[in-house]
């Protein structure tokens, strides 16, 4: 784990709720009273609690400049690193935007990960997530799936106990419960949740299948980035790749050879791997100081 993912002091303060944010609380509220939860029972014997749907009920405030000194790109930016990402977001959100059109189904899930740790896939998940969080339409949800080292509440400064094992493996956890929102208007968080024996075999089950499409339809303009670990290092990428559309591999520059890509992409599937991000790269002089630097490479 590099400095940046180390990076984050826990920040706790709740501002006051916007008119938009009261408006959708107000909605939510009336929508259970006129539609009451109520449990269907399924071949598999277990039971889907449907007619309810609370809002998330945490807020975290991210530091924004302290993720600014540790190189990140927040909204209203305009830095090199911002333009870059923006290349590198136009053809994933046309993707994602084909999938609410019919054409590319499961293509607004997008998974980042990297053959070896340390190559920078969390600071590149979490800047992609903020970049699409920009846009006027967009709501993003960024998913903490590498679950033997999560790493985004380190990166983001809070804590988080809870997460996504745990709503697999505890049906009567509410997701409301578990995500969270950001002071960024159309960023929520899904953190990772507790590590357990069998946390593997979760992710495997029908029961993340089932996840993976309520997280993703859950809002006709959702975007989902997952944050994967490294492919080459847990197991747990290949399955994770099952679910999502597409497939982004952070590569480290001068390190990563085009053989191990090459096995990364047989691995994850090549019709996954949609692209892949040059990081570390030596800067070139209009970015001054700035020690990283995305270069898209789509098949």
């Amino acid at each position: 784990m590099n400095i940046v993912e180390r990076a984050g002091k826990q920040l706790g303060s709740r501002p006051t709720k916007s008119l938009v944010e009261a408006a959708a609380e107000q909605l939510a509220t009336t929508e259970r009273r006129l539609s009451p939860a109520h449990a269907v029972p399924r071949q598999d014997g277990e039971q889907t609690v449907v007619g309810a749907r609370r809002e998330t009920q945490r807020q975290v405030m991210l530091d924004f400049d302290q993720l600014r000194r540790k190189g990140f790109a927040l909204p209203g930016d305009e830095t090199a690193l911002t333009e870059e990402l923006r290349l590198i977001k136009r053809p994933l959100l046309s993707a994602a935007r084909e999938r609410t059109e019919g054409r590319a189904d499961g293509a607004n899930l997008i998974m980042v990960t990297s053959a070896y740790p340390n190559e920078g896939k969390t600071f590149f998940a979490t800047n992609l997530a903020i970049s699409v969080a920009c846009e006027r339409d967009t709501h993003v949800l960024l998913v903490d799936g590498d679950i033997v080292n999560p790493s985004i509440p380190g990166v983001l400064g809070f804590d988080a106990d809870t997460g996504m094992i745990d709503l697999l493996a505890d049906p009567s956890i509410d997701m409301a419960d578990i995500l969270i929102r950001t002071n960024i208007p159309n960023l929520s968080i899904l953190p990772a949740g507790r590590f357990r024996p069998g946390a593997s075999e979760l992710l495997a089950s029908s029961r993340m299948a089932r996840l993976a499409d309520e997280i993703s339809t859950r809002y006709p303009d959702r975007v989902v980035i997952f944050d994967s670990a490294p492919v080459l290092a847990r197991s747990e990428p290949t399955v994770l790749s099952r679910y999502v559309g597409q497939v982004v591999l952070v590569v480290e520059a001068e390190r990563t050879s085009r053989a191990v890509i090459g096995e990364v992409t047989a691995m994850l599937g090549p019709n996954k791997v949609t692209g892949v991000v040059l990081n570390k790269m030596q800067p070139v002089p209009m970015q001054g100081n700035f020690g990283y630097y995305y270069g898209y490479r789509s098949r």
